[in-house]
């Protein structure tokens, strides 16, 4: 997903140095930066109150027509209240700084959970039919957000969209000034903002959410592959219709309101929990595990036509090498279709192939003399050879799921912290030693793997609530152990499948040593999952 800004790069504040300017506020530390701003987490104090902070850049401060309009659209902005919207506590400027209070969410951006991945068709329309139901009732209060995108759009700890970063938004009735500065997210922005500013209105926002309907679906921008949605992500078509209406270049023509959205996309949501008529795999429902739940690669006529193909392409190899030694190809390919679903993390479908060596001649054996036992046939074929090979396509297929691991590891610790550092916020005393403890105990476990520990040791048991965030991030993290371990087994069918293949081309030159070796690693692999799991995480 892209999330560009072509605005001046804001440098945030130290929290120490925005301390004497908020003095009703205890600023624990900073959460994210960009060209509209910094946000921090801090501390209400009169309520006791974990919010967000966000500091807008000074000039924005200077422009005598952003600085006009700003207190009405906070005013506004502060009568919102939907389960979809981020809240807006209060408002000012202080210091040459405009900044405004908002509701604090303990979770990352839909741009940070699925960066250029394509999601779940049934979880896209969740979570953008929670987007349209929040930018109606914003639309409904006369507020247009002007800057809908993935980065704006964050994930509670139950994976519910919150739309927040209402910087941009300005009232209906409010037009723009003459020089004032336009902005916006190239990509995401229609174009009446660019082409006529004056005639803007909330049809803006519905132009913004087919885009990010488009990218979720298949995880690219509209701008960079325009080819409908359907055809990339082989999703269901009545998606096309939806994402063309809602993004057309004239506002007439587009949705008249967001809600239009929601339902159409509910129409399609129904069709795809309704049970399928035809026999196959049932569909995995998404997991309620607070994220979002990336799309699973479904059977399909190209994959049902490559598999066949893989097939014949096998028994073609088998026949030929039968009549000709010199062939030089084996089939690795993925189980039979229908068979156990894929679970994400997976790795990509479709027929490998590893390049084998030419034979290498075995020694002359000696007939053993009557009486004495016959040593093993010696392997003519290159066994080690072919099995570096064979792992180092399944090293090179698990790269992928094992590269979103670690990333998956870092998130949820990530999450960990944020958590821990809200529970250190509302300790009654030694806040800044709570927090001190925090950052400390997070370091260490960055150092050591990413990973969130078994069990809480030391001073930081000591902050209330800690038991319950440890609780939901360790349980987090088994989620994510378990469908990287679903993976890898997936992959160690498609590596047996492989070596049962190769066994077949090695009996026709009746070479029963390499058959020997070949079965032993089979065996191996069948009886010991640790050995082929150490194999691919590269600690056998």
């Amino acid at each position: 997903m892209s999330d560009s800004n072509e605005h001046t790069a804001f440098v945030a504040p130290d929290p120490a140095d925005l301390a004497p300017l908020f003095p009703g506020y205890e600023i624990q530390g900073l959460i994210a930066t960009g060209g509209m701003g910094a946000v921090y987490c801090a501390v209400q104090k009169s309520l006791d109150r974990t919010v967000a902070l966000k500091i807008l850049p000074m000039e924005l401060s200077s422009d005598a027509a952003f600085c006009a309009g700003f207190e009405a659209e906070a005013k506004a902005m502060a009568r919102l209240n939907h389960p979809n919207l981020i809240g807006v506590y209060d408002f000012g400027e202080v210091n040459g700084m405009l900044y405004i209070i908002m509701e604090f969410v303990p979770g990352k951006s839909i741009f940070h959970s699925a960066d250029g991945m394509a999601i779940d068709p049934g979880e896209v329309i969740r979570l953008v039919t929670g987007i349209c139901h929040g930018l109606a009732h914003a639309h409904a209060h006369g507020i247009i957000h002007r800057d809908i995108k993935p980065s704006n759009v964050l994930l509670d700890l139950n994976a519910q969209p919150k739309i927040g970063d209402f910087g941009l938004a300005r009232p209906f009735e409010r037009k723009i000034e003459e020089g004032e500065e336009i902005f916006g997210t190239p990509h995401y922005t229609a174009p009446e903002v660019v082409d006529a500013p004056h005639s803007v209105d909330y049809r803006a926002d519905i132009f913004s959410v087919g885009v990010l309907l488009h990218e979720l679906l298949t995880g690219k921008l509209p701008a960079n592959d325009p080819r409908p949605a359907s055809v990339i992500a082989h999703c269901d078509i009545r998606f096309d219709a939806i994402i063309k209406r809602a993004t057309q270049p004239l506002p007439a023509t587009r949705y008249s309101s967001a809600e239009e959205i929601a339902k159409d996309l509910q129409v399609i949501g129904q069709s795809l929990s309704q049970p399928r008529v035809a026999a196959g795999p049932k569909r995995p429902e998404a997991r309620k595990s607070g994220r979002v739940v990336i799309r699973k690669k479904s059977s399909s006529f190209p994959g049902i036509l490559m598999f066949l193909l893989a097939i014949g392409i096998t028994a073609y190899a088998i026949n030929h090498f039968r009549k000709n030694q010199s062939a030089k190809l084996v089939i690795i390919q993925e189980p039979p279709v229908g068979g156990t679903p894929k679970t994400d993390p997976s790795p990509e479908p479709g027929p490998v192939t590893i390049p084998e060596p030419t034979p290498v001649p075995g020694p002359t054996v000696t007939e053993p003399s009557p009486g004495t036992e016959k040593a093993p046939e010696p392997p003519r074929f290159d066994v080690p050879g072919f099995l570096q090979r064979a792992r180092k396509i399944m090293l090179d297929r698990a790269a992928p799921a094992i590269a979103k691991y670690h990333t998956r590891l870092k998130d949820n610790l990530w999450a960990f912290e944020k958590a821990l550092i809200a529970c250190a916020a509302k300790s009654p005393t030694n806040r800044v030693e709570s927090a001190a403890r925090v950052k400390q105990s997070m370091d260490d476990l960055k150092a050591q793997g990413s990973r969130v520990p078994e069990s809480l040791e030391g001073e930081i048991t000591e902050i209330m609530g800690v038991e319950i965030c440890h609780k939901e991030a360790a349980e987090k993290q088994k989620n994510i152990d378990f469908e990287l371990s679903q993976a890898i087994s997936q992959l160690s069918a498609t590596y047996i499948l492989g070596l049962k293949q190769q066994i077949e081309r090695l009996k026709a030159d009746n070479d029963t040593g390499a058959i020997r070796l070949i079965e032993d690693e089979i065996e191996l692999t069948k009886e010991t999952p640790e050995y082929f799991h150490g194999l691919i995480m590269g600690n056998p």
